[in-house]
């Protein structure tokens, strides 16, 4: 067992504090209005300003708290305050209460409806600000917007998180999704972490069981991302294909609570999750994982997406860690390696969205409506406290 990352992968800790957050910071902050700005293009120029969305305000959020807590500038907990303070003035629902999915850039709501993704994330965000500052109002606004969503938008019938109601939380969108049902589950995650007690663990537990028990496809042992409401597979939303990063995210999720709670069904699922992303999804030639393939077969969507090689890093970590099987390293430092080449850019700082298989960049820009500082903070974060455990195992 090597104890040391490849040559070419430098301090992940080290590599969020001085090439990605200062880039948001630089270009994201919005100084008239408060939150952020996340249409970015190469360089950090604006490309858009005229909306403000749910998901990237408390990706924004959490990243600048969690860099700050990785030993990142003071001033970013001011930025993660600033936004927590837009947050709450405009996104919240005064009639009806829960969050609106997206205001214009000085605070006017635009698109009101009420999604469990939007949701999810906002929860994580309060709390992972709650749990670095100790600040009480917003926990209390994490745990609030919990109970919204199992008041609301939790499936009585069937379990799980349905998609969306409208704005007086009339239900729109019935179905299941996996994402949506990982996302809650790391909110669920970072809520136990900032109120520092175990009411959530049966909720935790909850996700992770119908994610080992209706997500998996048994002949070839890999997650499924779209259901109907009664959780019958829906290949036609998919296209039959399998999404990688779900994947991955998934095993990670599993792991962090397995290693909590030591319970082998989510152990196992995790492993056969890794196992089939490292058959299918790996290029062992150029490094990184693919989008998307086929059940069973070799993927055909070979782009590399960023927020993929995201969830990949830590996955194949956790898993090193946790199985001790040498393949999963390997495939960490393959993946790293490829970040740190071709999606990394040195000349801007932050990362490209996405990249050929060979590594060419796709595109260039750096934030859009679905792109910001979260994937690549959250994940190097957590990579370098795996490396950390992985030194120290010797």
């Amino acid at each position: 067992m090597s104890g040391s990352a490849d040559e070419r992968i430098p301090d992940l800790r080290d590599h969020v504090l001085t090439q990605v957050l200062p880039f948001w910071e630089r270009h994201s902050i919005d100084r008239d209005h408060g939150g952020f700005t996340t249409h970015l293009a190469r360089d950090g120029r604006i490309t858009d300003s005229s909306a403000k969305f749910l998901v990237m305000q408390t990706r924004m959020i959490y990243s600048f708290a969690a860099g700050f807590d990785s030993g990142g500038s003071a001033e970013w907990l001011k930025l993660a305050g600033q936004g927590v303070d837009f947050l709450l003035r405009h996104f919240r629902d005064p009639v009806h209460d829960g969050w609106y999915w997206s205001t214009a850039r000085d605070g006017r709501p635009r698109q009101i409806t009420k999604r469990t993704y939007g949701h999810a994330f906002s929860a994580l965000a309060l709390a992972e600000y709650a749990r670095v500052t100790g600040e009480r109002r917003p926990l209390a606004a994490a745990v609030h917007t919990w109970s919204l969503i199992s008041n609301f938008l939790w499936d009585v019938e069937n379990e799980g998180v349905i998609e969306a109601c409208d704005r007086a939380w009339w239900t729109t969108d019935k179905s299941h999704r996996m994402g949506t049902h990982l996302h809650v589950l790391e909110a669920l995650l970072a809520l136990g972490q900032a109120a520092r007690d175990n009411r959530f663990l049966p909720l935790i537990r909850s996700i992770c069981d119908l994610l080992v028990t209706r997500m998996v496809e048994a002949h070839h042992q890999c997650g499924l991302e779209y259901f109907s409401p009664d959780w019958q597979h829906d290949p036609r939303r998919s296209r039959n294909l399998v999404d990688y990063g779900h994947n991955l995210e998934a095993a990670w999720l599993l792991l962090r609570v397995h290693r909590q709670e030591d319970v082998p069904a989510y152990r196992d699922t995790a492993r056969q999750f890794l196992d089939y992303c490292l058959r299918f999804g790996l290029d062992r030639v150029h490094g990184g994982v693919f989008s998307h393939g086929p059940l069973g077969r070799e993927a055909t969507v070979r782009e590399k997406i960023w927020w993929v090689q995201c969830e990949a890093m830590v996955a194949f970590l956790l898993g090193y860690l946790v199985f001790g099987e040498r393949e999963y390293w390997q495939a960490f430092q393959q993946v790293a390696s490829f970040c740190m080449t071709h999606l990394h850019d040195p000349d801007h700082g932050e990362w490209f969205p996405s990249a050929e298989e060979d590594g060419t960049p796709r595109r260039t820009d750096k934030g859009s409506g679905w792109k910001a500082a979260y994937h690549v903070t959250q994940a190097c974060c957590y990579a370098q406290q795996y490396l950390s455990e992985v030194e120290r195992s010797g």
